[in-house]
């Protein structure tokens, strides 16, 4: 499993694999067009592709070797979640690098995104 996944209504949108974090929140972007799996989802609410919100999880994998391959973040992370109409990015404190971090908590403030640490 990767080091990230999107969540949106209790629902697992998606799992980060191989293509890395920013191909996964492309592949949110166009699972969200409304009609492409909106009418999979029905079950007395609007469909998750049709709403905007969710969450970006970023966390290290069991057993993770911090050498190489460090999870992380940054402003293009925050400005893809965005695109795709996520609500914020959750992180996993001390365990997730920040880059740029000045400049990914202002793409945050700019998109109206949260970033929290949990």
């Amino acid at each position: 499993m990767g080091q990230g996944v999107v969540v949106a209504q209790k629902r697992v949108l998606a799992v980060e694999a191989a293509e890395g974090t920013d191909n996964m929140i492309r592949r949110v972007a166009v699972l969200r067009r409304p009609g492409l799996i909106g009418r999979l989802l029905r079950h007395g609410r609007p469909p998750v592709s049709e709403q905007e919100g969710g969450v970006l999880v970023k966390a290290a994998k069991p057993g993770q070797d911090f050498r190489a391959d460090l999870p992380g973040i940054g402003p293009r992370t925050v400005r893809l979640a965005k695109r795709a109409g996520l609500a914020g990015i959750a992180i996993e404190a001390g365990n997730v690098l920040v880059l740029e971090r000045e400049a990914t908590i202002a793409a945050a403030d700019a998109a109206n995104l949260f970033l929290v640490g949990v």
